[in-house]
């Protein structure tokens, strides 16, 4: 969703998620081995853009983007994450969350997925899913008394102290250890050998420029600030999670949604963002994402779904974009304070950085 990346540089910018993505990558005659993101809606609109693959990875199901493409429960949308397993030949890995009820059940239900075989992860290295699939002879990886193992080939393999892994934030960051997990089945069935994938595990995320956009921690004035995309109730619910492990003195938080998503699904966010008691909510607009609403409608709706879920009217500010938004808490903020600031627009979160490393 941030562009393509070739050898660590950027080729192009922008959602590159999509066949077109996958075609830029793989037509460059640098590229040696690819990680191509494939999108819900690349996938409805115009299909899988890959015949085969080492790996694919399905992280979660989240109900979102529901009423597009007649895709109206989280049973459709894995339907539709799952089309990935098409590319899977016989002895490639289909990685899958064995946490995730709806998608394991998925997996078992659609002939192309159930086919492939399995790798398996979860926080929880010892689900019992993962132990039975363990003891039939396939492949895991998950926590284990704070430490990251990958089970594979027969083979226990110790990836690291999970809170020493930098994209766990200390291990608060509980959705990285997931994303951690997946990442190391995938690239173990691609071949890499397990020493590069432990090293790797501890050195990415150290950088705020490793993963611009997700889950970038910054110090601003004695503030912490987090940047993310989070742009629904789970990837929020996850985000605000963060947060809170971190124990901040006062918590801000920026807030706003495309005009696509209906009340039902501004006022779940809007709950999700309540249930964390922030000091303060900036509600921004979005003119360039109106998608069907006026200008002020999306940010009154959720303004109101904050105030009946028991947000005081003191603790709610608006502003006219997401910019002078994000501007507004980062002046509001004081030391011990945290800032989550879930930006949409990559042209902001650019502005921020140099902001923040100013």
């Amino acid at each position: 969703t941030e562009g393509v990346v070739v050898d660590g540089q950027t080729v192009a910018a922008g959602d590159y998620s999509g066949p077109a993505g996958a075609r830029a990558v793989l037509r460059d005659a640098r590229v040696q081995a690819a990680v191509l993101e494939t999108a819900r809606g690349g996938l409805l609109r115009r299909g899988l853009a890959v015949r085969r693959a080492d790996a694919a990875v399905v992280t979660n199901l989240s109900a979102d983007h529901f009423g597009e493409y007649g895709i109206d429960t989280v049973d459709d949308l894995a339907a539709v994450k799952l089309v990935v397993a098409h590319a899977l030949p016989p002895g490639a890995m289909l990685v899958l969350n064995g946490a995730d009820e709806v998608l394991m059940r998925a997996a078992t239900r659609l002939p192309h997925a159930r086919a492939a075989r399995k790798g398996l992860f979860s926080t929880d290295g010892e689900h019992p899913r993962l132990a039975a699939h363990r003891a039939a002879g396939g492949s895991t990886c998950g926590a284990r008394a704070g430490r990251l193992v990958l089970h594979h080939a027969g083979g226990e393999h110790d990836l690291g102290e999970i809170a020493a892994l930098p994209l766990t934030l200390g291990g608060a960051a509980r959705h990285n250890i997931d994303n951690l997990a997946a990442a190391a089945l995938a690239a173990v069935a691609a071949g890499w050998p397990v020493d590069a994938i432990g090293s790797t595990l501890a050195r990415f995320g150290a950088r705020p420029e490793d993963n611009p956009g997700r889950l970038e921690c910054r110090a601003y004035r004695g503030a912490t600030v987090l940047i993310d995309y989070a742009h629904n109730p789970d990837g929020l619910t996850q985000l605000l999670t963060v947060a809170r492990a971190l124990a901040p003195h006062r918590l801000g938080l920026l807030l706003g949604q495309a005009g696509n998503r209906d009340d039902a699904a501004l006022g779940e966010l809007a709950r999700v963002a309540a249930r964390f008691a922030p000091d303060l909510v900036l509600l921004k607009e979005l003119p360039d994402m109106l998608r069907g609403r006026v200008l002020g409608e999306t940010s009154a709706v959720l303004r109101r779904e904050l105030r009946a879920a028991g947000v005081p009217e003191q603790s709610l500010r608006n502003e006219s974009g997401e910019e002078a938004a994000a501007l507004a808490l980062l002046a509001w903020a004081q030391p011990g304070d945290l800032i989550v600031l879930p930006v949409h627009r990559r042209a902001v979160r650019e502005k921020l950085a140099m902001r923040l490393q100013g």
